[in-house]
């Protein structure tokens, strides 16, 4: 098959937190589905996979490391574990500052230990030389409040001086910074030398398919795109029960945070 003649196969990965794990499972029938005897990896099926927090670090694990699905399941259950281990939390400092409830050092470690276990160096960089399948994650510029991409390929979306130096733990850590959880993900400049600042990718694009496309488009062209599309696949995590609001500051800033990282709103924009 010549490369012009090629199917594009996409997929998308939404934030979730450990119901992260509900989308490995449908996409372990998935694969299954394509051979029950020997299912393939999601690397060696799709040219591009992208996610947001939860969705964003099982991109990096089946993309980046290149991990089958029971794989993956595996280790997503393990840094869950890890990670998600409460320190001893109070939640505001005496200056009103508001503390991470979870102890960052634990997270950065056990995706560091994930990253090795795949038979790299603890700081391997993102971005990689195979380009089969491509792999980003979604961030939040903290200081402008967009969305911003880290990915293992090269593209005008991304940050060309932090895509040299940016290392996998790193953008699994970015986008997993979940305010109040994690502490955000700061890294230096590496021409400016000042601090940038990146939260969890679900502030602002907790549905990564719209970023999925751009991304795809800006690669390999809008009406090629469209006329090599094999699929776009976008995994959620499950719908959630509905809140019953009763007034309050402390409810009505859990509603807007809702609403901010709604799923169904994010991937409303999408047409093909």
């Amino acid at each position: 098959m010549n490369l012009e003649e090629k199917k594009l196969n996409l997929l998308s990965l939404d934030g979730g937190g450990i119901r992260g794990l509900s989308s490995l499972y449908v996409l372990k029938d998935m694969m299954e589905a394509i051979d029950q005897h020997h299912p393939p990896k999601p690397c060696d099926v799709f040219d591009m996979i992208g996610g947001t927090s939860a969705g964003g670090l099982i991109a990096i694990m089946l993309g980046r490391l290149k991990m089958g699905v029971d794989q993956c399941i595996d280790a997503y259950a393990r840094l869950s574990r890890q990670a998600f281990t409460r320190k001893n939390y109070i939640p505001v400092t005496l200056r009103g500052k508001f503390r991470a409830r979870f102890n960052t050092k634990k997270l950065e470690q056990a995706l560091k230990t994930i990253v090795v276990e795949q038979g790299l160096d603890e700081d391997a960089l993102l971005q990689d030389p195979d380009t089969s399948c491509r792999v980003f994650v979604c961030t939040t510029n903290k200081i402008i409040g967009n969305v911003n991409s880290f990915s293992s390929f090269h593209n005008f979306r991304v940050d060309w001086d932090l895509y040299k130096v940016l290392k996998i733990w790193e953008a699994a850590r970015a986008t997993s910074a979940a305010p109040s959880f994690f502490d955000p993900f700061v890294v230096i400049d590496p021409l400016m030398g000042y601090k940038r600042v990146f939260l969890d990718g679900a502030l602002s694009a907790n549905n990564a398919v719209r970023e999925m496309w751009l991304h795809a488009r800006d690669l390999w062209g809008s009406e090629n795109l469209k006329s090599r599309l094999g699929c776009l696949v976008s995994l959620g995590t499950g719908m959630r029960a509905e809140m019953n609001f009763t007034g309050g500051f402390i409810q009505e800033l859990k509603l807007r945070k809702r609403i901010l990282t709604d799923t169904e709103f994010d991937s409303g924009d999408i047409c093909l």
